[in-house]
């Protein structure tokens, strides 16, 4: 699966838009949740990030104001790179 990654009017916001469907469903997790997805889990879990939310082939990764996007992107590649199957 290939993800391209885009800026949004919040600096603190990061779309993900995939090349095939990841969500059968709307998606919102904040920091205190606990996805049943382990990449999902693992990405709301980096320091840094506040919420995901997710529809169809996109995913949105927000951040505190203080983190900067250098050092969260490497990271949320890693992860979204092990994505294989829908969510």
């Amino acid at each position: 699966m290939h993800f391209t990654a885009s800026s949004t009017p919040n600096p603190n916001a990061m779309k993900f838009t995939a090349d095939q469907p990841l969500f059968t469903d709307r998606i919102e997790i904040i920091k205190s949740d606990t996805p049943a997805s382990p990449i999902l889990n693992g990405l709301i879990h980096i320091e840094g990030i506040v919420s995901l939310f997710g529809y169809h082939n996109f995913l949105t990764v927000c951040k505190t104001p203080d983190a900067a996007w250098d050092g969260l992107l490497p990271k949320i590649e890693n992860l979204l790179a092990e994505i294989s199957n829908p969510f």
